[in-house]
């Protein structure tokens, strides 16, 4: 059938004027193409929505309300689907306010996820691999609709960031940690040494027991690591210091 003659039948689903679409009429690679000529036409021509704006204002009951939930039965679809087969490559799945049951899920959803919040980062935002830290957090994962994926990592921007760039980033380098970091000897030893060597540059724990004052840890953002550690009191940071050498 023409494009012409398929959105006439649809124009009259539509109106009412037509109780139901013809048999067979959505099966097979005809059905798809079909279904493709119908989605375009609600959205861009019936409901006035800029292709664009199609994440923003498109959901599933915005096309099972306008008939077109039968073709998608037949074809075994999602709402996702029928905008992918309308639209090949134009969204991503997440860009929506809703993704399809399950789409973070299993050892597929996690390849999902990180491909998503790659692609967020480096394509869509654009943030430099430095600043990382300081910007992804949970207003980060609401703004871009990933809140799927920030509760798949336990609402931890660290290890979001870990999966998505594998021992790249340590957790002390973001607001916030994950539960328990800081009960971890190990983790604590991680964090002085970045901090003292790395970050404020002494040479030797002597060094920093002569010279490590409290407003470097503020310097540094490491008040809640102070807290946490140390009780926040530089009595016990010396003694740490003295137990290394």
């Amino acid at each position: 059938m023409e494009k012409e003659a398929i959105l006439h039948i649809y124009q009259d689903i539509l109106s009412g004027r037509r109780a139901r679409f013809p048999n067979y009429l959505f099966e097979g690679e005809a059905g798809k193409q079909y279904l493709a000529y119908m989605t375009r036409y609600l959205i861009e021509n019936y409901l006035n929505i800029e292709v664009q704006e199609i994440p923003q204002k498109v959901q599933a009951k915005t096309l099972w309300d306008h008939r077109l939930r039968p073709g998608t039965q037949i074809q075994g679809w999602n709402f996702i689907d029928v905008i992918e087969n309308a639209y090949p490559g134009r969204f991503y799945p997440w860009e929506f306010q809703q993704v399809p049951h399950g789409y973070w899920q299993g050892t597929k959803g996690r390849k999902r996820a990180i491909e998503a919040v790659r692609y967020v980062i480096e394509e869509k935002g654009q943030i430099p691999f430095h600043e990382i830290p300081r910007k992804i957090n949970s207003r980060f994962f609401k703004k871009h609709r990933l809140c799927g994926v920030f509760s798949l990592f336990g609402d931890s921007p660290y290890q979001v960031i870990n999966a998505v760039y594998p021992g790249q980033f340590q957790p002390w380098q973001f607001a916030h940690v994950p539960m328990n970091c800081w009960k971890d000897p190990q983790n604590i030893k991680k964090t002085m040494d970045w901090f003292l060597f790395d970050q404020i540059g002494f040479c030797s724990y002597q060094e920093a027991i002569l010279h490590l004052r409290k407003d470097h840890f503020y310097r540094y953002r490491l008040t809640g690591f102070l807290q946490m550690a140390f009780d926040h009191r530089m009595s016990k940071v010396q003694k740490w210091l003295r137990d290394q050498i």
